[in-house]
């Protein structure tokens, strides 16, 4: 009678251990905790654009020009991009042989010289000249010491606000052409490693 129970007992050990595994193996398709994260960054493009202009210029001052005349001539940049600029700006003076005359009327010799003069304004530093025979190109950035930035909507003061053609004798240079060429250049002012306007003038030049 004894082992009549006894076995009657192993068997319901069986079966219960028998079903505590069958629920472990269904508690174990559906006990798992699953998430996801996902973080996206956006980036928009920025540029650079500049544009030049001279509010007071007059191209009919600039006709039929007499010796000391003073032209209204006020070049200056404005940073119309989407990031801070450095900017520069290159003034090439036409160049001639030419005899001219002192206040006193008294004369120099024939040189190879510049044929316009002007003043430079509070704000742009001289950092390079480059010089021939046809004319003389003085580059200028907008800077002190280090480089000024120009934001984005914002203008540079004039470069200068007038030039003034040299006092040449008379029938040396009669009906010809000559040209003021003003030229701009910008860069961004984040991750250069300098400040320096011509180690960043000579950037600029490196890209083109």
């Amino acid at each position: 009678m004894t082992n009549i129970k006894e076995k009657i007992s192993e068997r319901k050990n069986l079966i219960i251990a028998g079903a505590l595994i069958a629920l472990m193996a269904i508690g174990s398709t559906f006990a798992y905790f699953v998430d996801r994260d996902q973080v996206t960054n956006h980036f928009t493009v920025g540029d650079i654009e500049i544009s030049v202009s001279e509010p007071n210029w007059n191209p009919s001052d600039g006709a039929d020009i007499t010796p000391n005349k003073v032209v209204k001539k006020d070049p200056k940049i404005t940073n119309d991009g989407a990031n801070d600029a450095f900017v520069f700006m290159s003034v090439k003076v036409p160049k001639a042989n030419v005899k001219t005359a002192n206040a006193d009327g008294t004369l120099n010799a024939t040189a190879n010289q510049d044929l316009f003069t002007y003043s430079v304004n509070t704000g742009w530093k001289l950092i390079k000249t480059n010089a021939s025979t046809d004319s003389t190109e003085y580059i200028y950035a907008y800077a002190g010491d280090k480089m000024t930035a120009l934001k984005p909507g914002e203008t540079t003061a004039t470069i200068f606000d007038t030039v003034k053609f040299i006092n040449i004798v008379e029938e040396q240079l009669d009906g010809q052409s000559l040209d003021i060429q003003v030229d701009t250049m910008g860069i961004q002012t984040a991750d250069l490693g300098t400040e320096s306007p011509l180690e960043i003038y000579n950037i600029i030049m490196n890209q083109q």
